[in-house]
């Protein structure tokens, strides 16, 4: 019975990191560059796709470099922890090298008008998402920011608006 118990337990914890945006926008990455790699002969990329996966990026970057108060990035390597090193990895250095990557070999391709509007369809999804299966969820609010019980409604909607009424002009800029 102990074994059965456990084994839903690790279960649970791991598919509770699904939870995550950092987890799912990198996951998008991986999915990205081996549909690139297993297509490489085909016609290129829409630069649409490569896009969002890049604004996904630095969405997790932002919103974490942010929420730990701009605290310096490479205090996660203090200790020497496996879990400091991947938290680095997947907050700052994979979305550093989508944008570098971005700039140096697609810039210059034209995505349509609308599709900064259209790539905040994801982000925002994932906000509702949350929002209602965090009852459901181990750790009920995976991020702070999205907290309801503490923050009220009001304020996570706030947030989330401002946060989307930002992002296209920072694209367009960029």
């Amino acid at each position: 019975m102990d074994e059965i118990s456990g084994r839903r337990s690790a279960w649970r914890r791991q598919s509770a990191a699904w939870a995550y945006f950092t987890v799912q926008s990198n996951v998008m990455l991986a999915l990205y560059y081996g549909w690139r790699l297993v297509n490489y002969r085909s016609r290129s990329a829409s630069p649409d796709v490569k896009g969002a996966v890049t604004l996904y990026l630095l969405i997790t970057c932002l919103v974490t470099y942010i929420s730990r108060d701009l605290a310096n990035p490479l205090v996660l390597l203090d200790g020497g922890s496996v879990r400091g090193l991947g938290n680095f990895l997947l907050h700052y250095v994979t979305p550093v090298m989508a944008l570098v990557d971005w700039a140096a070999f697609d810039r210059s391709r034209r995505v349509r008008w609308a599709a900064p509007f259209a790539w905040l369809c994801y982000p925002l999804l994932y906000g509702a998402f949350v929002l209602l299966a965090a009852p459901n969820l181990p750790r009920h609010y995976v991020y702070p920011f999205l907290n309801v019980e503490r923050l009220g409604w009001p304020t996570v909607a706030s947030l989330a608006v401002a946060a989307s009424a930002r992002t296209p002009a920072v694209v367009y800029r960029v």
